[in-house]
């Protein structure tokens, strides 16, 4: 059986690692079956707590981009170049902090790292470089980490844009229209039936569309799913089931 994780909310809770316990979980049921991690960090972000699964697909930047299983990155579609600049006009006339990730590099800009707690998660093994915005040329997700105003989300809806917002956070991801993590696993595995686990949001498509959904946390857009674990059961649930 496929399984695919989501990482922070669901299997990491620092976002820094993955606790040993879960590590050990997790390679035990590899196994037997076919692991694949789907997140919003980039391929990049994810590394640093997946180094015990070197071939397993990752799925990033909610579906934009992916290390398959050869290890080679692919960048799955980028938000265009039209879109981006107005992306870039919205930040900069709304005075918006954000987190902009290319096929690699990265721009930030977070001035309430109490808010969004984000910054010692991003290139954790130093493997890209924090440039300038305007350094940007191709984005494939823009974090918008302070929106504060409806306003921005009525123009970005103007956009050829996936949108997921994050109320807990208050915070806003943006890809390519029709790009999340379900979409682009289907990529690799077309027709195949998998298990999901997720927490947040950008996670609806892949348990909607998965043969048994598991929701980690309370997010209520999540009620749909077939179980609901919180932190504590998610690594009884692995033992179970390995």
């Amino acid at each position: 059986m496929i399984f695919v994780f989501d990482l922070d909310g669901t299997i990491s809770f620092d976002g820094k690692s993955i606790s040993l316990e879960l590590l050990e979980s997790l390679t035990e049921l590899s196994l037997k079956n076919q692991l694949i991690f789907a997140s919003a960090r980039p391929i990049r972000d994810m590394l640093p707590l997946l180094s015990a699964f070197p071939k397993e697909l990752l799925i990033g930047g909610n579906g934009s981009i992916a290390r398959n299983k050869q290890q080679q990155i692919e960048i799955v579609q980028p938000i265009s170049a039209h879109d981006f600049l107005l992306i870039k006009k919205i930040i900069t006339d709304q005075d918006l902090d954000y987190l902009v990730d290319s096929d690699w590099n990265y721009a930030l800009l977070n001035r309430d790292e109490e808010r969004a707690q984000i910054n010692d998660k991003i290139d954790q093994c130093h493997l890209a470089k924090n440039v300038s915005l305007s350094e940007i040329d191709r984005a494939i997700k823009c974090n918008l980490l302070n929106p504060q105003s409806e306003i921005i989300l009525h123009e970005l809806k103007k956009l050829n844009l996936e949108i997921v917002r994050h109320e807990e956070a208050k915070s806003i991801d943006l890809t390519a229209k029709g790009v999340n993590k379900y979409t682009t696993l289907r990529q690799y595995f077309p027709k195949e039936e998998y298990i999901s686990f997720g927490n947040d949001d950008n996670n609806i498509q892949l348990l909607r569309h998965a043969e048994l959904s598991i929701a980690v946390g309370s997010n209520q857009a999540l009620d749909f799913a077939d179980i609901h674990l919180n932190e504590k059961e998610i690594l009884r649930y692995l033992e179970k089931i390995k």
